[in-house]
């Protein structure tokens, strides 16, 4: 069993916001020294989540689950990388023997989360609106009530990201819990939201670009997207941005 650290351990620094682009930039230069591997990797979520994605009902909470538990994995990929060590095809499942139980706590955590917000926004969005539920009735709304219910669900969905955003890294880095890992992450996204929101909004551009050669961009993408999260780790709570 893991023993989290203190509370006060690995404590958040604030950094400019265009340390997103950097987060990014670093990720996408350790990818680009081991490429073959990271599609390897990126190969084998995706068909993991292809495979969960046909089974009803439970796959997609099996999807959930699954999710953490890879994106550790490809947390302590990088941490190698990092280091100048090559990567072997079986570090995909890294996470799965030493950090299972926790990630797939802070999946179930996250999820629980998710569903928490999606309820307190839909209550929000019902007082404001009226209680109105049909379409048509929501377009009749003056704009400002339009635009403040689409900021309310815009702002909570952001502030629900940011539980997630370094917790993987949190467990597997720095052996949190998954609810201490949560609070970490949120302390870190709060302190360093315009650098947070930075990295997503490019890291979104870069999901369109990665979806129009008939989607064969996620490949190297999807190692971008999870090896940010270990670049964003080491910036907020460690030593710093890898220097490449």
């Amino acid at each position: 069993m893991i023993e989290s650290p203190p509370s006060h351990a690995f404590a958040p620094r604030r950094v400019p916001m265009r340390h997103g682009w950097h987060w990014v930039q670093q990720a996408f230069f350790l990818v680009r020294e081991q490429p073959l591997t990271w599609v390897l990797f990126a190969t084998s979520y995706l068909t993991l989540q292809l495979l969960l994605g046909m089974l009803p009902v439970i796959g997609q909470l099996l999807a959930v689950l699954v999710a953490p538990l890879f994106a550790g994995s490809f947390v302590l990929a990088a941490r190698r990388a990092d280091r100048g060590d090559t990567l072997r095809p079986a570090e995909v499942l890294a996470a799965f023997q030493d950090f299972a139980r926790p990630l797939i706590g802070l999946g179930l955590s996250y999820f629980g989360v998710l569903v928490l917000a999606m309820l307190l926004i839909m209550l929000l969005l019902t007082a404001l609106l009226g209680g109105m539920h049909d379409p048509q009735q929501m377009q009749a709304l003056p704009l400002g009530k339009q635009l403040v219910g689409m900021l309310l669900l815009a702002g909570g969905l952001f502030v629900a990201s940011l539980l997630y955003w370094f917790a993987p890294a949190a467990v597997v880095l720095a052996g949190f819990d998954p609810l201490r890992a949560m609070r970490r992450s949120l302390a870190g996204g709060l302190l360093n939201w315009p650098a947070v929101l930075l990295c997503g909004v490019l890291l979104a551009a870069l999901l369109f670009i990665a979806m129009l050669p008939f989607g064969l961009g996620l490949l190297l993408w999807l190692p971008v997207m999870f090896v940010t999260v270990y670049t964003a780790w080491q910036d907020v709570f460690g030593d710093g941005l890898p220097q490449r």
